[in-house]
């Protein structure tokens, strides 16, 4: 009875646990760019912003889009993919109509580029250069969609040092590169905007290297838009940026640097870019088969009227029109006649500034088709949503996503389940390296989950895991993590959705290699960001009593065999559901060998051939018996793992065995088979057919001879 209380409580537990509301967050900035803009990503500065100043339910996205160290020049550009995606994640996210470009800074400070003595000439090259590049870039996107719009987001003082130059001389660079910037967005028209940030970090700041030390607010603000851009720079460009305002005490902002950035975009542009309406969706609904008619549901991002008829065209049928129009406020349907025409029916929303919100404001703000919409097809939301508090393998893609952006930090470390491989041995802040243990993380949380799922397991019979012992841990250490993290609410898990799912799994675990992760990635991230509210987890807070049975080198069904041993045989030949099938059934346990020789076996016996040593699990296993590729029958088993099987031999098996493994990187054999035959023993009806089989021979050859 109890064991049941704790159950009824943990699960509720469970399901009550929140998931980040961000996930549904409808996406209309695009992040683009260098580290600037990789941070601004991976910290969510602009979804932090929002509530600031009113704005819910929208999203920013990013991590395909920004990449640290990109430059302006693509050919100097360490990774230039960032800027090819820009084209595919805006036709994937049709909502996004704001793009944060943040780009030439590296350009500016690689560090070849300046030297004592470079001539006036050469450094106003230098900077044209930068800023045409930039200038094609910006074309680029606008050309994409009418509806899109650029902000090029400034830099402010920094704290990068180059050989030969003053920090005065050096902060003149800047604010040549930075005019020349606002020059050139100014040059584009209403649809590219510059926000000016010099400065800005020193009015927050203060400037305490200075003597006598300058407090805070007591620098110029810079200028914006609407003060024509005076002063510029703000600050005082005699001195750098201040360190208190540096996570990397170089040109990288702290979280909350990035999130003065994040409202100085707000303040000077955004909010009135936002607060334009603009269409959602334009969805499909279910059409009967001979209705000549085709209806569209419309969702606007608020309110709006003077929708008709007009508003609306029709491609991909010829000859269908729009028939008409009905509802009101944010959501609106429209029927298409196809007037008997073929094909898949179109719903374009054309742009006149007749559709106006209840302040007047047209669609898309002032200007005929910078409200268009196009796409047909359902809202995607800015992250995929979570299923629930225990979605491990969402987890885990959201914090691929989160983590593209900085995965040189963690030395490359892939979080996606088909990788991810992160518990089990260390981290190290510098080098940044994960060393896991050659088991998927995916697989081992994949244990957890099924006995979360399944009510039905009980395994202590044979000594293994029960259902409610798992509901009991993951609930309480769940519970636990997100108070480390710093709530369900706070910045870490609006950062990195799902990141309290996975560290409540690896502490569910309960190993000392999975418990460590948590402590150790928190630790490694926060040598660079510091979040508020976060705390170091303390192992002994969490209920880590299971890992007899969920780590590596428990045992989950009690009978005998380690989780890893069950994973190294059935993981490779059957995937996560083979393994996780039989590491919770203790009826299925993986056939040992301890045979690396080769040998000569009778026909009709059991045999087995092993790859000896140490070896990568991960990186497969492909038998051959001479020279070609072995596969699973039914009688011969393993071919693709360590052991191979073969139940009854034939004559046939006999031959050479190699194994190539490790990614194709090593090699085992070849080793010798050999199989013995021999004349079954049989009865006297046998005999006699035997014998007249012998006679009838013997008179064949003596016919043939004269």
């Amino acid at each position: 009875m109890a064991k049941q209380f704790l159950v009824v409580v943990a699960v509720a537990l469970i399901a009550a646990s929140p998931v980040w509301a961000g996930t549904a967050d409808v996406p209309r900035i695009l992040v683009a760019g260098d580290s600037w803009g990789a941070f601004m990503q991976l910290l969510r500065s602009f979804d932090a912003a929002m509530p600031d100043f009113g704005w819910g339910g929208i999203g920013q996205r990013g991590h395909n889009t920004t990449s640290v160290g990109a430059r302006a020049f693509s050919s100097e550009d360490p990774d230039p993919r960032w800027l090819a995606r820009i084209p595919q994640e805006l036709a994937d996210f049709p909502t996004i109509d704001i793009v944060h470009l943040s780009l030439g800074g590296n350009d500016v400070v690689f560090d070849s580029y300046w030297y004592p003595g470079m001539s006036e000439q050469a450094i106003q090259a230098r900077i044209d250069g930068i800023v045409a590049k930039t200038a094609e870039i910006v074309d680029g996107i606008l050309a994409i969609r009418p509806n899109i719009r650029v902000a090029l987001c400034g830099y402010d003082f920094g704290n990068h040092p180059i050989d030969g130059m003053s920090i005065p001389q050096m902060n003149a660079i800047w604010v040549r590169f930075e005019q020349a910037r606002k020059d050139m967005a100014l040059a584009k028209g209403p649809r590219v905007f510059y926000v000016h940030n010099l400065g800005l970090m020193q009015y927050h700041y203060g400037i305490p290297l200075a003597n006598p030390p300058i407090a805070p607010e007591q620098v110029p603000y810079p200028g914006g838009f609407a003060e024509n851009y005076v002063p510029m720079p703000g600050g005082n460009p005699n001195y750098n940026g201040p360190l208190e305002s540096l996570m990397d005490d170089d040109m990288h902002l702290t979280l909350e640097g990035y999130d003065y950035i994040a409202h100085r975009c707000f303040t000077e542009i955004y909010n009135t870019w936002l607060s334009w309406p603009v269409v959602y969706e334009i969805l499909p609904e279910a059409k009967a088969d001979k209705s000549p008619l085709q209806t569209f549901r419309i969702t606007f991002s608020k309110p709006v009227s003077g929708v008709d008829e007009t508003d609306f065209a029709v491609t991909g049928v010829s000859g269908a029109t729009v028939a008409g129009v009905s509802g009101n406020g944010a959501q609106y349907t429209v029927s298409v006649d196809l007037n008997g025409g073929s094909g898949t029916a179109q719903l374009v929303v054309a742009d006149d500034d007749t559709i106006v919100d209840d302040q007047a404001r047209p669609l898309g703000g002032s200007g005929v088709h910078n409200g268009d919409f196009a796409h047909n097809g359902p809202l995607q939301f800015a992250d995929p949503e979570l299923a629930g508090p225990a979605d491990f393998d969402g987890a885990m893609w959201s914090l691929s996503r989160a983590f593209t952006v900085v995965s040189w930090m963690l030395g490359g470390q892939q979080f996606d389940p088909d990788h991810c491989d992160a518990n089990g041995g260390s981290i190290a802040v510098n080098p940044p390296s994960i060393t896991g243990n050659n088991m998927l993380d995916s697989a081992e949380l994949a244990l957890v989950d099924e006995c979360i799922r399944d009510h039905t397991i009980d395994l202590s019979g044979t000594g293994g895991i029960a259902h409610w012992q798992v509901v009991h841990a993951y609930a309480h250490n769940h519970t636990q993590i997100l108070a480390d993290l710093g709530g369900p609410d706070g910045r870490v898990l609006r950062s990195v959705p799902g990141m309290d799912i996975m560290m409540a799994g690896f502490m569910t675990l309960g190993d000392s290699g999975s418990t460590l992760i948590p402590v150790l990635l928190i630790t490694a991230v926060s040598a660079f960001i510091q979040f508020p509210g976060v705390s170091t987890p303390d192992i002994l807070n969490y209920e880590r009593s299971l890992a007899q049975y969920l780590g590596p080198g428990g045992d989950a069904d009690g009978d005998g065999f380690t989780n890893r041993q069950e994973y190294e045989q059935f993981f490779m030949s059957g995937g996560r559901e083979a393994y996780v099938r039989a590491a919770l059934n203790p009826s299925i346990t993986p056939p040992s060998c301890a045979n690396t020789q080769g040998g000569t076996f009778d026909e009709g016996q059991a045999f087995c051939l092993g790859v000896p040593g140490q070896y990568d699990i991960a990186g497969g296993f492909q038998w051959y018996h001479n020279g070609d590729p072995i596969e699973d029958n039914g009688r011969i088993m393993g071919s693709r793992t360590r052991d191979l099987h073969i139940h009854a031999l034939k004559a046939s098996d006999a031959g050479e065995y190699e194994c190539i493994y490790d990614n194709e990187t090593k090699h085992f054999g070849p080793v010798l088979l050999s199989v013995t035959s021999h004349t079954p023993a049989v009865g006297m009806s046998g005999l006699c057919v035997l014998a007249a089989a012998l006679v009838a021979g013997a008179a064949a050859r003596l016919r043939g001879k004269c």
